[in-house]
């Protein structure tokens, strides 16, 4: 406020001297002049060459987007400086976070707006209907008047659009309006001393890129039981940016997995035809496997497929026909590969079951199970990786853990070593295309390996 009020004084100040302000004008005007005569008679200079200056204001739209970049304070400070200078009645910004069980009718209550207010918020346009998809955690900001009629009302929609309701002409206006997102590529590269996580964190990748690291990678490692000390990775991967700061990351572009010596390279690529994105090795193959190899993240196996084991409930021996995976209950369990429910339910010492039927001649067992997802129904298909139940104790059980079997024609097979059919290879039609669009990209992975190696050389 005081900057403007120091600017108001200069404007006072210069309305005192009207002689001698325009005294300076007309001396300038005769200086500019002499220099545009001069410009003219020189050939070689026309009044195209002359710089323009415009100033450039950010739109009413542009204004909108930025301010969601700032805090509440930092609004209502600027609302004010703006109901200043417009010399308009103040206005107040509030902010309703929507808490669990909320509507936008229970929201508006609690904030103290009345029901006529809703309706002419959900009466400005087609756009205010986003307003029904509230959820936990969301904010909507409001500007009311001193009279608490409401100006404004703007709520996030997504990452990268937004809604704002203004009021134009005496009347809201409804709008959706989209943020200057730019896709902008990370890299990151680590060695594993103890843990996955602990290594993606010493590399300062999020969560969220290691465990899409691992789901690339998964049907050629089984990061429950393959990872070893020394193993190392190289990630190429995008950064979501809006408005000029980081949101959230992007998909992985290329990444390198090398497992007890093993290197296993995977770049993405999207079908020109289908539109299909997936993962392939340098040659074009897919890496992605028909089935899952295995069907939780990041947990240890008790109990391996062998045909005698000693059970640790009915003390005696029997054969194991799968493999048990202890893990926490509630730790979701995902389909090992695109396939139908044939059967939910109870099936004796099994506890609490789901089998997927795949095709005509694999089948996945899933038992032991604390609940199930409760969309998943008999005689409904699910997706390769689709969480379709949680891990628990029922049935003959000492704790925790997902028993899971792999069927080959009614035959049980080794979930660890059986031999996994893959995905179609790129078209050879589209092999040159490729080529062409991943090179680039496996050789900026290459350098990140040459340029580590030229940074260790310089410290040593």
């Amino acid at each position: 406020m005081a900057l403007i009020n120091k600017d108001f004084r200069f404007e006072q100040k210069r309305e005192r001297h009207p002689a001698l302000r325009w005294s300076v004008f007309a001396v300038a005007s005769v200086v500019i002049g002499v220099v545009i005569a001069k410009t003219s008679s020189t050939p070689s200079q026309t009044a195209d060459a002359l710089p323009s200056f415009q100033p450039v204001e950010p739109s009413r739209d542009e204004i909108a987007r930025l301010s969601f970049e700032l805090t509440l304070p930092e609004l209502q400070a600027k609302q004010e400086i703006l109901d200043t200078i417009n010399h308009e009645n103040s206005k107040q910004w509030r902010e309703l976070t929507v808490k669990s069980g909320d509507s936008l009718s229970r929201l508006f209550s609690r904030a103290k707006l009345t029901q006529q207010q809703l309706n002419e918020v959900m009466e400005s346009g087609d756009a205010a209907k986003k307003l029904t998809k509230i959820f936990p955690k969301d904010v909507v900001r409001i500007l009311t008047d001193e009279e608490g009629t409401i100006q404004a009302l703007r709520y996030e929609i997504d990452t990268e659009s937004y809604l704002l309701v203004e009021r134009e002409y005496g009347e809201l206006a409804a709008k959706e309006h989209k943020h200057a997102i730019e896709t902008r590529t990370a890299h990151a590269e680590g060695t594993i001393e103890s843990s996955l996580f602990l290594a993606a964190n010493d590399a300062g990748i999020s969560e969220n890129i290691i465990m899409e690291l691992a789901g690339i990678f998964g049907w050629d490692v089984d990061f429950a039981l393959d990872i070893r000390k020394g193993d190392s990775f190289k990630v190429l991967y995008e950064e979501i940016y809006r408005n000029g700061e980081k949101v959230k990351d992007g998909d992985i572009i290329a990444a390198e997995f090398i497992n007890d010596g093993d290197a296993y390279l995977a770049v993405r690529y999207t079908n020109p035809e289908t539109g299909r994105t997936e993962y392939y090795n340098p040659e074009g193959k897919s890496l992605r496997k028909e089935f899952l190899r295995t069907p939780v993240n990041f947990t240890r196996i008790s109990s391996r497929f062998t045909t005698k084991r000693y059970h640790p409930v009915l003390h005696k021996f029997r054969s194991h026909k799968g493999v048990d995976y202890a893990a926490k209950r509630g730790t979701p369990i995902r389909a090992a590969g695109d396939g139908k429910v044939i059967f939910k339910g109870k099936k004796g010492g099994y506890g609490k079951v789901v089998i997927l039927q795949h095709g005509s001649k694999y089948t996945t067992v899933y038992a032991h199970l604390n609940s199930y997802n409760k969309k998943l129904r008999v005689g409904k298909k699910v997706k390769q990786g689709q969480t379709i139940a949680y891990v628990g104790s029922s049935g003959l059980a000492t704790g925790p853990h997902l028993h899971y079997e792999f069927r080959v024609n009614g035959v049980h097979r080794n979930p660890l070593t059986v031999r996994l059919p893959s995905s179609q290879p790129v078209p050879k039609r589209y092999m040159a295309d490729f080529q062409l669009t991943t090179s680039p990209v496996l050789a900026q992975l290459d350098l990140l390996s040459s340029d580590t190696q030229v940074a260790l050389a310089e410290t040593e």
